[in-house]
C-alpha cells in the first residue's frame, strides 16, 4: 500500500456500535478518508466491495489490544496518523468531519 500524504490524520471506526456504524458510512459516501475495523468479516465487506481509496478496511479481533495495535500501524503506514478510534456513540465527533 502506498501512503497518501495528502492527509493528516484518519479516524478509525469499531463497527460494532449502530451509532459508529452509521458515522462510517456517512463518512465513506462523502469521500472522508477512514479506516474502519470489526471482529466480523460481513460488517467490513461493503466497505471493501465499495473501496473508494480513502478507505482502509480490516477484520481483527476489536477487543485484542495487539490485533488492534497492529491495526493501528498499518493504518498508520498507509494514511498518516489515526486521529480518533470512534468505537461507541458517544465517541462520534459533535461535528462531523
Amino acid at each position: 500500500m502506498r501512503k497518501n500524504k495528502h492527509i493528516s490524520s484518519v479516524p478509525l471506526v469499531v463497527l460494532d456500535d449502530p451509532a459508529a456504524i452509521d458515522h462510517a458510512y456517512d463518512l465513506f459516501r462523502r469521500d472522508i478518508p477512514l479506516a474502519v475495523v470489526s471482529s466480523q468479516y460481513s460488517a467490513v465487506l461493503p466497505f471493501m466491495i465499495g473501496n473508494n481509496g480513502h478507505t482502509a478496511a480490516f477484520v481483527a479481533d476489536v477487543d485484542d489490544p495487539d490485533q488492534l495495535a497492529e491495526a493501528i500501524v498499518i493504518i498508520e503506514r498507509r494514511f498518516g496518523r489515526v486521529g480518533s478510534v470512534i468505537r461507541y456513540a458517544a465517541d462520534i465527533p459533535a461535528v462531523a468531519v
